[in-house]
């Protein structure tokens, strides 16, 4: 499973979601070991549970989720996997990935106000004034 950045911070907190963690995955087991189907097993994964996956598409489609996807807002898993993307796209096409970024900065290019599109929901930081490589965030 994987551990969100803003559970690190908090010993106690740690401690809780782990052990949590723990029972899930016994539970899981215990479940399979009884007999029940994995296809079944698997509605009791965490979110926070790894996968892998391979994706295709053109890069139209990828920039509007890859836009989408990098604003401080998102899921944090989805956040740092958007963010590994475009930083490979950036390692071999990195003129276009100077076009891939929160969507903040798209704003902020063409002179769209506010920068941020969230309203109430904005999370504080003027990502506009960052490249992709200086992205942090704990939420």
């Amino acid at each position: 499973y994987i551990l969100p950045m803003l559970v690190k911070e908090n010993d106690l907190v740690r401690q809780v979601y782990e052990e949590t963690m723990q029972k899930t995955f016994r539970g899981i087991n215990d479940l399979l070991s009884d007999g029940v189907s994995p296809e079944s097993a698997l509605y009791l994964l965490p979110n926070s549970f790894p996968i892998r996956f391979e994706e295709s598409g053109d890069l139209l489609n990828l920039h509007h989720k890859w836009k989408s996807r990098a604003c401080y807002t998102a899921q944090e898993e989805i956040f740092f996997a958007t963010i590994d993307e475009v930083s490979q796209v950036k390692e071999i096409h990195p003129r276009i990935a100077e076009h891939i970024l929160a969507p903040c900065y798209l704003r902020k290019m063409s002179g769209e106000k506010p920068y941020c599109p969230e309203g109430d929901r904005y999370c504080g930081v003027p990502v506009w004034k960052f490249g992709i490589s200086e992205y942090e965030r704990i939420l």
